[in-house]
């Protein structure tokens, strides 16, 4: 009797022992897998950032690797000359010209007329006009013709010439012929003017020695001469 019980404790120890084996089995798979699809995981996020650091991103015939890489590089540079198969356009390059502008105005005294103004007559107006070499390169052998207006007689030892710091030296002649030639001496009464004055002049003749510059304040000047309205 006593053997009988001591056999069906035995089988009962023996049965809780498996059955605790069975559950620690079971327990440790549970943990292993749990643990596995862990590490699987965490690999997947791993790949998924390696993938996105290794994207290529398209800038034109330009592919950069990194998105933050590349969308700093387009701040920063903007566009390019040489990206997306734009070629760089063709330099202009302008060849040496002078340009002189000449602008001529008429004045009494220290007022300015107007184009339209009818100038009384016997007035003494003044007729200035100034030069202006607005071009990229210097202006050589400059000659200014001024024709003097109608019913007006030439004043003589009236001109003067403001050349400022152009650095120019100017001969002064005169013509009878609208300055076709400039070889007219001005003489005081020439042409039934009055003394002082010469009708016979019609144009005054600037001719220019020396190279007019093209920045300022050495490529203006002006000259004036004064005419005695009939």
């Amino acid at each position: 009797m006593e053997k009988r019980e001591r056999n069906v404790r035995h089988k009962g120890w023996a049965i809780m022992l498996a059955f605790g084996l069975i559950v620690l089995g079971c327990i440790a798979g549970l943990v292993a897998s749990a643990t596995l699809a862990a590490q699987k995981n965490s690999n997947r996020v791993i790949s998924k950032t390696i993938i996105r650091r290794a994207k290529k991103v398209s800038n034109g015939n330009q592919s950069n690797v990194g998105t933050t890489a590349s969308a700093q590089q387009n701040a920063n540079t903007g566009s390019s000359n040489t990206s997306g198969g734009q070629a760089r356009p063709a330099y202009q390059v302008q060849p040496p010209r002078s340009d002189v502008l000449l602008e001529k105005i008429m004045s009494i005294g220290d007022k300015e007329l107007a184009p339209e103004t009818v100038e009384p007559i016997g007035a003494e107006i003044t007729y200035k006009t100034f030069f202006t070499n607005r071009g990229n390169a210097p202006s050589r052998s400059l000659n200014i013709i001024d024709p003097i207006q109608d019913r007006t007689d030439f004043k003589l030892g009236s001109v003067v010439n403001d050349l400022a710091t152009t650095g120019l030296k100017v001969t002064v002649t005169y013509s009878k012929d609208g300055g076709e030639n400039c070889d007219y001496t001005p003489e005081s009464g020439g042409g039934g003017a009055p003394l002082g004055f010469d009708r016979t002049v019609n144009a005054v003749c600037w001719s220019f020695s020396g190279d007019l510059g093209f920045t300022a304040p050495n490529n203006s000047g002006s000259v004036s001469y004064i005419g005695r309205r009939r």
